[in-house]
């Protein structure tokens, strides 16, 4: 090779180098100057979202605490601990009947505002049910009290809705009257009895029985089976999936690294849920239940017929237990109401086989019980969020406006202790208003 083609290559393998060596400097720069772009354009966010969020956002006038407005953290700090009521009730006793609890949520403890929170406004669209806050169904079908589609929740409430009128639940009077004995019978043969398991035995029993034609025999076993045991395991945890459904992102990664023993958990109860429906779908049964009504009326999908009946197994049992437990609590610290109380039932009952739903009803002391325990102890205290609809709406007279994620729900043991609501709102009442024999309202005393 000659002299001049040495020389030749050497400067090209050196220009080579150097070009490399610049596109390697451009590079480097390039990525220097947009790591710098993101750590500005993340510090801009961050000192200027709180000042929108304080000073204007639309819900801005709203008074609450100003870490509340720009972040949610607070109000999930509190659900996490099982302390949100509580710490609601603090808001409301500093900031008043409405407060804003978080960047787009308003809290209401003004009776007045359910009609404008969860009825449909003339001329308006219903505010939506904020789907995030209930626990995803495990086939993906909503069921009734997710479903945010107006027709589709019209259909599924005309489908069950005759499994529970008057004429169908006095048809399961004896089935009632079964489990109500079995409490009696095990409450008497223990020791100690806990009330409270007790009665989530029956609930669950009847539950059991009346949507899968099949009890669950907790009573006569004196113990939790593995699957309710795994509803309330799942109830447990409860506030952790609202927080993590909340947020899109914090859903994606959680997808990833979701522990198996939370997604076997989830997946096991609704698969004994739908093999259980699957079971009573295909054999029948020889007593009236649930699935008559909703076969004949051929207007739910089998998919909706699963989610739904997952739903009752949660909703309609412990629910029930606790306010009942509630109830036989306060009666039974207040032995005198407690007299009042037995002496109504005795004086209208010679023994327990007269006992009926149809005379039960009428009792007024009874009646006034149950209403002041759902007051004092209702079962579930936080109400079902709703997200204002598309264009705004008025809520207590005041817009509250859309195209903000907010949300508005009625926090109902709030409500019902609220000194606005009631005239002893953290005490219980001395006296309530009681209609007597002759129609006029007389004052007795109530727990």
């Amino acid at each position: 090779m000659t002299r001049f083609g040495e020389s030749s290559i050497t400067a090209m393998t050196s220009l080579q180098i150097n070009s490399v060596a610049v596109s390697g400097q451009d590079t480097f720069a390039a990525d220097t100057t947009a790591l710098q772009c993101t750590i500005i354009l993340f510090v801009l966010v961050a000192v200027s979202y709180p000042i929108y969020a304080l000073y204007l956002h639309p819900l801005r006038t709203y008074p609450g605490p100003k870490l509340s407005a720009i972040t949610r953290m607070p109000y999930w700090i509190a659900c996490l601990k099982g302390d949100q009521v509580r710490w609601m009730n603090k808001l409301h006793n500093q900031y008043g009947s409405v407060v804003r609890f978080g960047p787009d949520d308003l809290s209401y403890t003004d009776g007045r505002a359910w009609r404008d929170i969860c009825l449909v406004p003339k001329g308006k669209k219903e505010n939506g049910k904020e789907v995030g806050f209930h626990a995803p169904s495990a086939n993906g079908v909503p069921n009734i009290v997710c479903q945010n589609d107006i027709a589709h929740h019209a259909r599924l409430r005309r489908a069950l809705s005759p499994a529970f009128s008057d004429k169908a639940l006095k048809a399961q009077e004896p089935l009632l009257q079964k489990y109500a004995n079995l409490v009696v019978a095990r409450g008497r043969e223990a020791v100690e009895a806990d009330i409270s398991e007790l009665l989530n035995f029956a609930t669950f029993d009847i539950m059991a029985d009346f949507a899968f034609g099949e009890s669950l025999h907790m009573l006569e076993k004196g113990q939790y089976s593995d699957w309710v045991a795994k509803v309330f395991n799942s109830i447990r945890v409860l506030p952790f999936v609202q927080m993590i459904e909340f947020y899109p992102l914090a859903k994606k990664i959680f997808a990833l690294i979701e522990p198996r023993a939370i997604s076997r958990m989830r997946h096991e109860h609704f698969n004994h849920t739908v093999m259980r429906v699957n079971k009573r779908l295909n054999e029948g049964s020889e007593k009236q239940d649930l699935w008559d009504f909703v076969v004949g009326s051929e207007a739910l999908t089998l998919k909706e017929m699963h989610v739904n009946a997952e739903l009752f197994m949660a909703a309609g049992t412990e629910t029930t237990a606790s306010l009942l437990t509630g109830v036989t609590h306060y009666l039974i610290a207040n032995p005198d109401k407690m007299k009042i109380l037995t002496d109504e039932i005795r004086m209208r009952f010679q023994s327990s086989q007269d006992i009926t739903l149809e005379d039960l009803a009428p009792l007024p002391y009874l009646n006034a019980c149950i209403r002041e325990g759902l007051r004092v102890y209702p079962p579930v205290p936080s109400a079902l969020p709703r997200v204002v609809a598309e264009g705004g709406n008025s809520i207590l007279g005041k817009w509250v406006p859309a195209g903000t994620r907010t949300l508005v729900g009625t926090e109902l043991q709030l409500t019902d202790r609220s000194s606005s609501n009631t005239l002893a709102p953290t005490k219980i009442p001395k006296a309530m208003p009681l209609p007597n024999e002759t129609g006029t309202t007389v004052l007795s005393a109530i727990f």
